[in-house]
């Protein structure tokens, strides 16, 4: 219990820390007061949900008539905030990191709790990567999955992206709701593929970890209107399968190309692998003749079964036997690999800041 406790203000302390850094506020996904906590997600000052926000809060203000002081000044304090955080065209077409933990207890942004606590923000979080972005001049959304818990994690997923990324998930069948089963039907997510499309114009790389990489490619199979503006992805220690999207040939192809990497910590099975885990994942004995951590960034032999999974996707090694520390061991390669698909992709002249 003791333990529980300091670690969840460990992660509010780290949410701090990243927001006053990085110009980052919580945006709020959904907040059904009856389901338990809301769902939020980190995102850009100047993100178009945080300036709605602030109008709904207006207009509930108009509607309820309010003249109390108190609210006239933070009136007035919500209109400058509109204000900064009108978007600009630039902003609304720039490229952005979209971070996805795994899951479990840890929360938006937050790869390890035990890291955090014994090693530091940089090494247990997402710090480093939303410093790297930034250098960048890219935007930031992070989202929760486990927010609620991670047996409805899939849907916490698919609703935040589909809120931060589409801008119309409050009209869909299921507005508001993160519940199991409250994704719409396959009718009315093609009548809304294509207006989608035509608001995405910013370039979309994302950094995917564990469980959440198997929430991606499952909310793609679903509804692949995002995919055209996915620049980049960076798989650490995935869940995901390209077997279940063989019934599309376009998404199947697409996690095999060159816009995808996997990083693989030793701490996942492979007849190659020189580390050996238990279904339990307690009892790991090491093979004689291979070294147990393999340099970051070095390619992996795959063989029959991880290609049957994953197939051809480029795998490194992340440099860690630690599942939790994929991310922080393998950042390097996780960000030549960004550099180098938006190298290609030709995306305005944000990047590295001199």
């Amino acid at each position: 219990a003791m333990y529980e406790l300091v670690a969840n203000l460990a992660q509010q302390a780290a949410h701090s820390r990243m927001c006053t850094t990085f110009d980052l506020e919580w945006v709020t996904i959904c907040d059904e007061s009856k389901l338990g906590t809301p769902v939020r997600a980190l995102v850009d000052r100047d993100h178009p949900l945080l300036l709605q926000e602030g109008e709904n809060r207006m207009v509930l203000r108009e509607l309820l008539g309010s003249n109390d002081d108190d609210e006239k000044k933070e009136e007035y304090h919500d209109d400058d905030h509109q204000l900064s955080a009108t978007p600009s065209p630039e902003n609304e077409t720039k490229s952005t990191l979209l971070l996805a933990t795994g899951r479990g207890k840890v929360r938006a942004g937050i790869f390890s709790r035990h890291h955090l606590l014994t090693s530091g923000i940089e090494t247990g979080t997402s710090w480093h990567c939303i410093r790297e972005a930034r250098l960048r001049n890219w935007g930031v959304a992070v989202i929760d999955p486990n927010a609620r818990g991670e047996e409805v994690g899939y849907e916490i997923f698919r609703r935040s992206v589909s809120k931060l990324f589409d801008g119309d998930s409050d009209n869909d069948d299921a507005a508001g709701s993160c519940t199991p089963g409250s994704t719409s039907s396959p009718s009315s997510s093609l009548q809304r593929q294509q207006p989608k499309q035509q608001r995405q114009s910013h370039s979309i790389y994302i950094l995917a970890h564990s469980a959440s990489g198997g929430q991606l490619v499952r909310h793609l199979r679903e509804d692949p209107s995002l995919l055209p503006s996915i620049r980049a992805v960076a798989f650490t220690d995935s869940t995901h399968n390209v077997q279940w999207c063989k019934h599309n040939p376009h998404l199947q192809a697409f996690l095999q190309k060159e816009n995808c990497v996997y990083l693989r910590s030793n701490d996942v099975r492979s007849s190659q692998s020189c580390v050996k885990v238990s279904s339990r994942r307690k009892e790991i004995r090491s093979c004689d003749s291979v070294a147990c951590t393999k340099d970051a960034g070095m390619e992996v032999e795959t063989d029959h079964f991880w290609r049957h999974r994953f197939g051809e996707i480029r795998t490194l090694w992340a440099g860690t036997a630690e599942h939790s520390l994929s991310n922080w061991a393998g950042h390097e390669s996780i960000w030549d690999h960004f550099d180098e698909q938006h190298a290609s992709s030709g995306d305005g002249a944000d990047g590295v800041a001199a």
